[in-house]
């Protein structure tokens, strides 16, 4: 049973996509998910002073959060859900369950995926063999899964998401390359990245 007075309430929303998506697979239409949340945690998705009808305004927010955070993509009302929401709704869910957890002596799946993706970038074929003076903008927008068309939110969100696998694998000495790698790109091409974070586009509820 879920803890839901512990839980923020965007984190609520993930497990109730996770649980979603074990259930039909592929993406999730905003208005089942909007629907089915409001079902299960009625209390924190309810519209003040209309108990009998969900918050979508508040919905849209915690979906925004997580889209941000790199949990899941938006388009088109549809929602899918990245491995790294996934991993973390099921380590939220196993944490809730109050089994004694094992500590964590592996990587979780999203990074390794994350891992694999990477290593087949041609930034990371040019850094490897001596060529790093060859690595172009495209190669850079590539090594975090995105182009130069991608939007603003989920280019921040590749960022986090790659970001949060360097810190996660830093420490250990097999992946040192991928660590000088990021940090080579980050340098190199901080201009992009300032640029593209410094722009100010609307805030949709949903895409």
């Amino acid at each position: 049973m879920i803890k839901s007075k512990k839980l923020a309430n965007k984190v609520k929303l993930l497990i109730v996509m996770y649980e979603m998506v074990l259930e039909q697979k592929g993406t999730l239409k905003y208005e089942d998910m909007s629907v089915r949340a409001f079902k299960k945690f009625r209390n924190d998705f309810q519209l003040r002073g209309y108990p009998k009808y969900p918050d979508t305004e508040h919905i849209s927010k915690r979906l925004y959060d997580l889209r941000r955070d790199g949990f899941i993509l938006v388009r088109n009302k549809f929602i899918t859900l990245t491995e790294k929401g996934k991993t973390y709704a099921k380590q939220i869910l196993k944490a809730q369950s109050g089994f004694p957890q094992k500590p964590l002596q592996k990587l979780t799946r999203d990074i390794v995926s994350e891992i694999e993706r990477i290593k087949n970038t041609d930034a990371f074929l040019l850094f490897t063999t001596d060529r790093k003076d060859q690595i172009l903008d495209t190669d850079f927008f590539a090594y975090f899964g995105t182009t130069v068309r991608t939007e603003r939110t989920d280019f921040k969100a590749r960022i986090k998401t790659v970001h949060d696998v360097i810190e996660a694998i830093k420490s250990k000495d097999e992946y040192k390359t991928f660590v000088d790698l990021h940090n080579f790109l980050f340098d190199r091409f901080k201009g992009i990245i300032n640029t593209i974070l410094s722009i100010r586009n609307p805030r949709r509820k949903h895409e």
